[in-house]
């Protein structure tokens, strides 16, 4: 379920792109920290969003420092200081990236996706050992995920529920006092777009593997009819966008707002839009 949340790059300037991938590398050196360097291999624009969100909310001033990575040891480039918000986010990506292969894997992934999850394995362990209260929350909400998809739940909020919360319970962990209730039903919402986001992407490719589906289940495995309710499915897509816009600004952040503005307003719409177009007859 990553690779859904993301910037609208055309619409940032060349100084926004960078601050961007600056806290981004702030997130890998917080993950060189604790992993071994496969797991900095994991670090991600999903969970860069909440980096910045996270930062953001908790008015944050970051320091920004120039140094060599592994990945561009001959230039300095711009790269987050670390701070306590990076490092446990850092543990918290081990954890989902690891549960996100072991979800590939469990619905027949190939022999690639099973080696990537033998591969991390450690990473988990060790991220699970740091933060037991975190890995225990993640794993109970992934667990009530599966089984409710093994029982062919054709309720499209009940079978979102699971994912949604779990991006609840992230942010309430990971921020402590400075999440309000904006904030998570914010990361609520946006976990329960990411879910459905990826389940009409999905679609074509869970019908040929058999694979669950909320849609497939929501209408009887019939493709023709998704496309002839797309206008349906597009109504509840929108209304979730919609709640995340109403959250956000709830949230009044003034911190890296020209970031977080571009993936609410603009990312977030455009990949909907992208993704429902394949259906659209």
């Amino acid at each position: 379920m990553f690779g859904y949340v993301n910037v609208d790059r055309d619409k940032l300037s060349d100084g926004e792109k960078g601050l961007y991938q600056t806290f981004m590398c702030g997130l890998c050196i917080s993950t060189k920290k604790y992993f071994p360097n496969v797991a900095r291999m994991s670090v991600n624009y999903d969970i860069n969003f909440f980096n910045v969100l996270f930062h953001s909310v908790a008015d944050v001033d970051v320091e920004i420092v120039h140094d060599r990575c592994v990945a561009h040891p001959v230039r300095k480039r711009t790269i987050l200081k670390t701070t306590e918000i990076t490092d446990k986010l850092a543990i918290a990506n081990v954890m989902l990236v690891y549960l996100n292969i072991l979800d590939d894997v469990v619905d027949g992934g190939s022999l690639k996706k099973k080696m990537a999850l033998s591969t991390f394995k450690k990473s988990y362990r060790i991220a699970a050992d740091k933060w037991k209260e975190l890995d225990d929350v993640l794993t109970s909400r992934y667990n009530d995920l599966r089984e409710i998809e093994k029982e062919s739940c054709n309720s499209l909020d009940a079978v979102c529920h699971p994912f949604a919360d779990l991006s609840r319970q992230f942010a309430v962990l990971v921020m402590g006092e400075m999440c309000n209730n904006y904030l998570a039903d914010l990361c609520y919402n946006i976990g329960k777009w990411i879910y459905l986001i990826d389940a009409l992407d999905d679609v074509e490719k869970d019908i040929k593997k058999g694979n669950y589906n909320a849609f497939i289940q929501y209408y009887n495995g019939d493709l023709s009819a998704i496309k002839q309710n797309i206008d349906e499915i597009s109504f509840v897509m929108y209304a979730v966008l919609n709640r995340i816009a109403s959250c956000y600004n709830d949230l009044n952040l003034t911190k890296y707002r020209c970031l977080l503005d571009n993936v609410i307003y603009h990312f977030l719409r455009q990949k909907t839009k992208e993704v429902l177009s394949k259906y659209k007859e």
